[in-house]
C-alpha cells in the first residue's frame, strides 16, 4: 500500500497520523476476511473541497478522450463529498482510496472508514470487476452508454457491496 497526505497543514494532525499507523493492519484484516487486494494508493486528504478532484482525475486517466480539467468542472451526481468520509475508485495501478482527513472527529471514524473502502478495493480488485467498473465509468462520463439493463444490474452490485462494506466496518474493532 502506498500511502500520501494532499493539503494538510502541519502534516495533518492526530489523524493522519493514526490512519498512517493502522493502514497496513486495516489492510491485513480486510485480506485476511475477503481475500486478495490489489494494489492500493491511500491518499490521505486535507481539503474537504478536493476529494472529488481527486477520484475524477485518476478516473480520467483511464478514459481517453476525457480532459480532468474539464471532468473536474462538475462534479458527478452519486458523490457528495463534502460531507463524506472516503472514497475508492479505480486507477491506473491499482485502486485509489482517498479519505476526507478532516471530516473525521475520532480514530473510529478513521478505522471503520478505512476497512470500509479497503472492502471496495477488494471488489474492485479482480479483472472482470475493474473491466465492469470502467464500462460504468465510460458510461457515467458520457462516452458510451451502457443497456439499461446492464447499468440497472450494474448499480445494483454497487449497492450490495455497499452493504457488503458497511458490514465489514466491525472488523475495525480489532485495529
Amino acid at each position: 500500500m502506498r500511502i500520501s497526505t494532499v493539503r494538510f497543514l502541519f502534516g495533518g494532525g492526530r489523524i493522519s497520523k493514526y490512519a498512517k499507523a493502522i493502514a497496513p493492519d486495516a489492510e491485513k484484516l480486510v485480506r485476511d476476511k475477503f481475500g486478495s487486494l490489489p494494489a492500493v494508493h491511500l491518499v490521505l486528504n486535507g481539503d474537504t473541497s478536493q476529494m472529488d478532484h481527486l477520484v475524477n482525475t485518476a478516473e480520467a486517466q483511464l478514459l481517453s478522450g476525457i480532459n480532468p480539467s474539464q471532468v473536474n468542472a462538475v462534479s458527478r451526481s452519486d458523490r457528495h463529498s463534502r460531507r463524506a468520509y472516503g472514497q475508492t475508485s479505480i486507477d491506473r495501478s491499482g485502486v485509489l482510496i482517498v479519505l476526507q482527513v478532516p471530516n473525521m472527529r475520532h480514530e473510529r471514524d478513521v478505522a471503520e472508514t478505512l476497512v470500509h473502502e479497503l472492502v471496495h478495493a477488494h471488489q474492485l480488485g479482480d479483472r472482470s470487476a475493474r473491466e465492469l467498473h470502467l464500462k460504468y465509468l465510460r458510461h457515467v462520463w458520457g462516452q458510451q452508454a451502457m443497456k439499461p439493463n446492464t447499468l440497472s444490474a450494474y448499480e445494483l452490485l454497487i449497492e450490495q457491496r455497499e452493504v457488503e462494506a458497511y458490514g465489514a466496518e466491525d472488523l475495525a474493532a480489532q485495529l
